[in-house]
Order: C-alpha cells, then sequence, then structure tokens
C-alpha cells in the first residue's frame, strides 16, 4: 500500500540504524528505495545547473538533500504509486508500527489530504491553530508562516522538517512539477511550493517518529573532498549560485 523512500548519505551506521529501525517497525528493508545519490561531492555542473537557483547561497549539503528529495518524488510520480513515505537517514526511533499508523493517518484526515508530515521538529500545540484534543491523532496546518504572541517566526510554513512524511499522489505530482529549480533546503523549499499549489496538509500529533539519530560526521578532509570543495566553487561562481 506504501511506497518507502529513505534519503541517504552512505553512511553505514546510518544505514544500518535505519533499516534497524524499519524491520521493528513493519517494514522490510526490500520494501524500501534508498535513494543514495548524488551526495555533496557528486553533484555535477549538469545538476547544479538544472536544479538550483541564482544567488541561492546554498550549500552543496542541501543541495543534495533537497535533489534527493525530487528524486523520491519523481519516482512516486513515474511509477504511479498512490501513496509514498519519504524520510531522511536521521531518524532515531519511532513510537509504533509504521504501516498501522499510516493507515492510522489516512483514515482520519479528510479525503482532499495531500501530505501529512511527521517529525521531532516542532509541536503543533504550539502553532496557535487547532486546539490539540486526545482523541485526534492528525491537524489541518495552515501553509502560511506561523509566528507567536510576540511576532516571532515558529513556522515559515505548512512542512515540519522533511524528516518523514506521507503524500498521495496527486500531492506528489504538484511537488513533482514545481520543485526544480530550488534556493533552499528541502523543507524550506517546500513551504514555498507547498503555498503556490495549495496542497492540503496535515500534521501528526504525536508524532510517529520520536528521536533523531545523533551520529556525528567525520570532519577530516580527504584529499577527494578538497578538489571537490575547489571544483565545487568553480561551478557556482559560473553559475552564479
Amino acid at each position: 500500500m506504501f511506497a518507502y523512500y529513505v534519503i541517504h548519505n552512505l553512511e553505514k551506521k546510518r544505514y544500518d540504524n535505519i533499516v534497524s529501525l524499519l524491520k521493528s517497525n513493519g517494514v522490510d528493508s526490500k520494501e524500501v528505495t534508498f535513494i543514495n545519490h548524488p551526495n555533496k561531492d557528486e553533484l555535477t555542473y549538469e545538476i547544479k545547473k538544472m536544479a538550483v537557483q541564482k544567488n541561492s547561497q546554498i550549500r552543496d549539503g542541501w543541495i543534495s538533500c533537497s535533489y534527493k528529495h525530487y528524486l523520491a518524488l519523481e519516482d512516486i510520480v513515474k511509477k504511479k504509486h498512490k501513496h509514498g513515505v519519504i524520510m531522511e537517514d536521521n531518524i532515531g526511533g519511532f513510537i509504533e508500527n509504521i504501516p498501522k499508523r499510516l493507515e492510522k493517518y489516512i483514515e482520519y484526515m479528510d479525503n482532499d489530504w495531500d501530505i501529512i508530515f511527521d517529525s521531532v521538529w516542532g509541536n503543533y500545540k504550539d502553532m496557535n491553530e487547532e486546539e490539540v484534543v486526545s482523541e485526534k491523532l492528525v491537524y489541518k496546518k495552515s501553509n502560511q508562516i506561523t509566528k507567536n504572541m510576540n511576532g516571532k517566526i515558529i513556522s515559515h510554513g505548512s512542512t515540519r522538517a522533511a524528516q518523514f512524511y506521507l503524500i498521495n499522489l496527486e500531492g506528489a505530482k504538484k511537488l513533482y512539477d514545481n520543485f526544480l529549480p530550488f534556493n533552499h533546503s528541502a523543507d524550506m523549499w517546500m513551504n514555498e511550493v507547498i503555498r503556490k499549489t495549495n496542497l492540503n496538509v496535515y500534521w501528526s500529533e504525536p508524532s510517529l517518529v520520536t528521536s533523531k539519530f545523533n551520529k556525528k560526521t567525520s570532519t577530516k578532509l580527504t584529499f577527494s573532498q578538497f578538489f571537490y570543495g575547489l571544483k565545487s566553487k568553480s561551478i557556482n561562481k559560473k553559475l552564479g549560485i
């Protein structure tokens, strides 16, 4: 019923962690498509020219991650999956069986839903929208920028990071058709696309995702990474990124 995708950066500890978590919560790795490329040191001139807006000043890590979200959406659309689940490889835990929770989301949402975000980032009760009550699991999220009583921005739109989200085919088509070129990280850019396409967005409360996997990436710079860094700066300068 669900097509699963993991945005992955090829770190073995992250792979082992997410595969173990999925298996223990009802999802076999054979059911999952891992979006492994392009990583931040694999971004070509052609990809950046097609995918990134000029003057974005966006880091290669964000470009890689955002483009992988685009590739996941592309696969959902081209294979016409009714429901796609896109998650990042930094999840630290789930509160219950994943397919069962997703089925609850679909049951509780209105028929015109497009996407539901689930993440350890943010609580719906802090968004100053619907009241959170014990008998509800999903809540409609405004697509507009949310501010608190003091005028401080607490949410830049309807995304809840891009750590884990369920999207239907129609929603995936709209995001996919309007995703490129982007100018920010996946979640920040999707806020703009969602406003443009007027998607119906929900948040879960409480969230299925319970924590973040905090495995630190090595900061030791290899020769190939140093060489790619110089190449990347040259490409960005030519493209005006």
